[in-house]
């Protein structure tokens, strides 16, 4: 409560205590949104195979929802600035209201709702189990939260289901501002780690990228049931998650200790890498090509089945 330390910290945090206070005035009711939008449309109309695909790839948000809840609390516990605390509490009452909505409208879409691939459930656990401020942030703010708002925007592009696509927007808005809690705090947090701290964040990135790439896989022929267009996402994903990373470089234009941002110079080798494995819709695809997704689409259900089995 010192003056000093208050006109400080004023400064300095300003746009973390700005984030609560926006997240104040932007709340929405969950009930009275997802109501409304079933009433304006009638229900959910879809046939049961794109039900399903639905529930495939939203259960994966409503568990990603209910971590992301876990771990915001956490943060608002451990987090030592009260600016930071304010943006991270702001997030937990986000994040509840996400979770109720999500499992809402899978309620009604009438079908069974599907576990957790091993993927996703190896990220969050070891999200959720890390004692480690420095992971949270990371994962969760800025690399979960990055995927989270390529999907909702993909969902809305495609225009799978008019309630899903109306709904997207208002989660989108919320998971922006829950990236920016870990643009502006992780900084500080990064500027103490040593060579081997920060070797290990770097590679613990690279293991949830890498995961979240196989689950996309494993789940691909949901996404192209719905007309939602992997190849596309993937490269928009690329992108946000750049600016975003890039957001925490110095004014000196350094990288922050421990975070991959990757080189503009190398985007040839992220497009031909999506190209192969996630080819864009209508595309000309020759017979080893196919041959290798399938090598691939197996892998990708082994790994899932491993993964179940060591949880």
């Amino acid at each position: 409560m010192r003056r000093d330390y208050l006109a400080e910290a004023e400064k300095k945090y300003a746009k973390l205590e700005r984030l609560y206070h926006v997240g104040a005035r932007q709340a929405w009711d969950g009930k009275q949104v997802l109501g409304d939008l079933i009433k304006k449309h009638g229900g959910i109309r879809l046939e049961p195979a794109k039900k399903r695909a639905l529930a495939e790839i939203f259960s994966t948000i409503l568990w990603g929802e209910l971590a992301a809840w876990s771990i915001s609390a956490d943060l608002a516990l451990q987090l030592e600035d009260t600016e930071a605390k304010m943006a991270a509490t702001s997030q937990v009452f986000d994040e509840a209201r996400h979770f109720y909505v999500m499992r809402d409208y899978l309620l009604q879409l009438d079908c069974e709702i599907p576990p957790l691939d091993g993927y996703t459930h190896t990220v969050l656990t070891e999200l959720l189990d890390t004692d480690r401020l420095v992971d949270k942030l990371l994962g969760m703010q800025l690399i979960v939260e990055s995927v989270a708002v390529t999907l909702f925007r993909s969902v809305a592009k495609a225009g799978v289901e008019p309630v899903i696509s109306e709904l997207m927007p208002y989660f989108e808005r919320d998971e922006a501002r829950h990236v920016g809690l870990g643009v502006l705090y992780l900084p500080k947090l990064l500027a103490t780690l040593g060579p081997i701290e920060a070797a290990r964040l770097k590679l613990q990135q690279l293991k949830i990228v890498t995961l979240i790439g196989w689950g996309t896989h494993l789940k691909k022929r949901h996404f192209e049931t719905l007309g939602i267009d992997n190849n596309d996402g993937f490269r928009r994903g690329l992108r946000l998650n750049r600016e975003v990373l890039m957001g925490m470089r110095s004014a000196e234009g350094e990288d922050p200790p421990g975070v991959l941002v990757g080189d503009p110079r190398l985007d040839f080798v992220n497009d031909w890498a999506i190209d192969l494995f996630f080819p864009r819709f209508g595309a000309v695809v020759p017979g080893w090509q196919r041959a290798v997704i399938g090598v691939v689409d197996n892998l990708s259900r082994v790994g899932d089945r491993a993964l179940r089995l060591a949880a």
